[in-house]
């Protein structure tokens, strides 16, 4: 039996690795260089460039045990399955095997090492849409194995359909394996919808990459523009709302056109002669003359020869009917699915999850991950876990985000709680966690008996052990700060909503925000127990004066990220690596990278250093870059041995963990004694030559914690 997380573990690693995988190590629960998301919520984000056909330095197979962190469905916790943290299970193939090879896998590995037997066993498929066909294969390599067709459902993409991880990036269809906990048999029929049926394990093939609309081409005479009437206000209210570049297509004189759209910021096309929009050459030099791909763009049209015209030129196109037509093509087109230069499979089994099943519990919270953490809060509350429906429940939650709690602080770049991003997270979670120990009559200060407890169950996760102080320090000063106004806090949420009955409204929500500590997401959940509202609206409004993030920062989505791999984003990832060499050089040959943040926009470095900088200071680093720009050096990667990277000099992110075979990126520069100006690990993407960047500047420069400095820079 396997009665340890360590040994399911073992068992999985060990299995792949004969099956010819090179086991991968867990990436930081913060990614670097991404700001498509607050956390790394699968092993997909560090392997991104390689997704997307970059060749990975331990080559096609892949096997890892990927820290994970998700907070979108965090109301859930308190049930026996769902967790803000948890460890996932992966084994990858880079364009090696894909869909009979996976579900070989997946097979043997369930019921010959786990010995789970075939009678308990389910599968899901996808069904298809628009954006990619029914998944026959995967339904065809499982009725190979002996599972029956009636155990079999396909589903839509909510259910069986992965990523991507941010708005961008690698995903594709999946098939999920289900495990029936009941001791009793099974039915014969699969139903998804059946609770006892659990999800333990999910083969992703990754065959498409999904990108961001940057344009919508607008048909203009009898869309935009109305012959008789004139503009179509409310069509043009809805194109300019989504935020897009707005390109007006027409065969009429574009004078005309814009003349009527004087009001809108659009842009209008036209050849005026041939070819006219029923040819395909149309739209060939529309997206030439814009610098746009296919899938890049939408379009509608009123007429069906132009509509057929751009699809020919493979853009997502519709015939125009009415105004709500379009909008509902616009919300329901986020992005386009284009095929992967390779197919790849990613697949995913949670730890947690599955050692249950194998334990034979129903609750994740009774395995061995979770009691010597339940019975020490049993211990500190006076009481009994399963007695009390939610006292229990209560117990998970603190358990469960004291856990992520210490994960996320104690990460090699570790987090401390605040009121903006990362940091939001970690303090909702510990203030929620907080308020559940005070209904459960748990004393102020016992934080740190839980973390205790955590620490020991993750001997092979060292910086929990290395960054022990840093993790009891940041939750004990969160816990007094909380402490001090939870009270008077949740006397004054009482009091407003006994004074507003039905919905508290927006700036009440913010004073207890901002008064009393309170995340918005608790209020809401004190608002639910009552059976009251809040504005959140309102409350929006308020926080948007206040801070620099919405709401929806801490739910995980930014703007863009590595994965769109747009020269924008090369360009400031190869200027990270020559600032990072420019501060050694400018200021001290110890200065670390302590994390890295990109946008197309702008790049963000953190390092340490025990001061502010000098303006005279911020000069001579950005002469130093701006020298190696003019210098036009070029750029070399090379996959070499981990001991090798080091002794070469190539720099690395401080506690960082690396596989056998790194990635090296270097800056050649022949006047260098050395023969390059910088060297370091990385995945890319970069530009071929520093001439690329055309100049660099710094600015800002500040402190973002106790030694640690923050520089935000730009290209132009």
């Amino acid at each position: 039996m396997i009665a340890t997380r360590q040994d399911l573990i073992k068992k999985y690693l060990d299995y792949f690795k004969i099956k010819k995988h090179h086991h991968l190590p867990s990436a930081s629960l913060i990614p670097e260089n991404d700001p498509t998301v607050l956390f790394t919520t699968a092993g997909m984000h560090p392997l991104v460039p390689y997704l997307l056909g970059q060749k990975h330095p331990l080559g096609k197979r892949l096997v890892s045990v990927q820290k994970c962190i998700r907070t979108g469905d965090i109301d859930e916790v308190g049930d026996t399955t769902h967790h803000t943290f948890f460890e996932m299970l992966g084994n990858w193939s880079l364009g090696d095997y894909f869909k009979k090879e996976a579900i070989e896998f997946s097979f043997e590995f369930l019921t010959h090492v786990l010995a789970i037997p075939k009678e308990k066993i389910a599968i899901s498929c996808f069904i298809g849409d628009q954006d990619a066909p029914r998944d026959k294969e995967s339904e065809q390599y499982w009725k190979e194995k002996g599972i029956p067709s009636e155990r079999i459902a396909f589903l839509p993409k909510k259910n069986n359909w992965w990523g991507p991880a941010g708005e961008t990036g690698p995903c594709g269809p999946d098939t999920e394996m289900f495990y029936w906990k009941p001791a009793s048999p099974a039915p014969k029929t699969f139903n998804p919808h059946d609770e006892n049926w659990v999800e333990i394990w999910n083969d992703v093939f990754m065959q498409y990459e999904k990108t961001k609309i940057k344009a919508i081409l607008a048909d203009a005479v009898n869309a935009l523009i109305d012959k008789e009437k004139g503009l179509n206000k409310e069509l043009a209210e809805i194109i300019l709302n989504t935020n897009k570049r707005i390109i007006v297509v027409t065969n009429a004189n574009p004078q005309e056109i814009k003349s009527k759209l004087q009001n809108y910021n659009f842009e209008v096309f036209s050849l005026l002669k041939e070819p006219d929009k029923s040819n395909p050459k149309y739209f060939k030099e529309l997206l030439e003359k814009y610098n746009l791909s296919p899938h890049e763009v939408i379009y509608f049209d009123h007429k069906e020869e132009n509509v057929k015209s751009a699809s020919q030129n493979n853009i997502n196109s519709m015939l125009y009917k009415s105004n709500a037509q379009v909008k509902e093509f616009i919300d329901n087109t986020s992005g386009n699915y284009i095929s992967l230069k390779q197919q790849n499979v990613d697949t995913g089994m949670g730890v947690e999850r599955t050692l249950a099943v194998l334990q034979g519990y129903e609750d994740n919270y009774l395995t061995s991950i979770f009691q010597p953490l339940i019975k020490e809060i049993e211990k500190l509350s006076t009481k009994t876990y399963g007695k009390n429906k939610e006292e229990t429940r209560g117990m998970r939650i603190i358990a469960d985000h004291i856990r992520a709690a210490t994960f996320i602080i104690g990460d090699n770049r570790g987090v401390k709680p605040s009121n903006i991003g990362q940091g939001y997270v970690v303090r909702r979670l510990i203030r929620r966690a907080i308020r559940y120990m005070k209904q459960l009559g748990i004393s102020p200060g016992n934080i740190p008996a839980l973390v205790k407890k955590i620490i020991p169950l993750y001997s092979d996760y060292q910086e929990l052990h290395t960054n022990k102080a840093f993790i009891l320090q940041q939750l004990e000063e969160e816990e007094t700060k909380f402490n001090k106004t939870l009270e008077s806090g949740i006397k004054k949420f009482n009091e407003l909503a006994k004074m507003h009955k039905q919905i508290i409204p927006g700036n009440d929500a913010f004073l207890l925000f901002q008064s009393y500590g309170f995340p918005i997401e608790m209020t809401q959940e004190l608002a639910q127990e009552q059976g009251i509202k809040i504005d959140l609206e309102g409350y929006n409004t308020e926080f948007q004066k206040h801070q620099d993030l919405s709401r929806t920062s801490s739910a995980g989505m930014f703007k863009s990220g590595l994965a769109d791999d747009s020269q924008a984003t090369r360009k400031l990832h190869t200027a990270t690596h020559l600032l990072n060499e420019a501060l050694r050089q400018v200021l001290d040959k110890e200065i670390k990278q302590r994390g890295s943040n990109i946008t197309p926009e702008r790049l963000r470095f953190d390092f340490n250093f025990p001061r502010k900088l000098t303006e005279e200071e911020v000069k001579k680093i950005e002469q130093w870059v701006n020298l190696k720009i003019q210098a036009s050096l070029s750029i070399h990667r090379e996959e070499v041995p981990l001991a090798d990277a080091v002794s070469s000099g190539a720099q690395h992110e401080f506690g960082g963990k690396y596989p056998e075979m790194v990635s090296v990126y270097t800056v050649i520069d022949p006047s260098e004694s050395r023969g390059w100006s910088s060297k370091e690990f990385c995945t890319g993407p970069h530009v071929a030559n520093t001439k690329e960047l055309g100049s660099f500047k710094i600015l800002k420069e500040e402190a973002v914690a106790a030694g640690i400095r923050r520089i935000k820079a730009i290209v132009a």
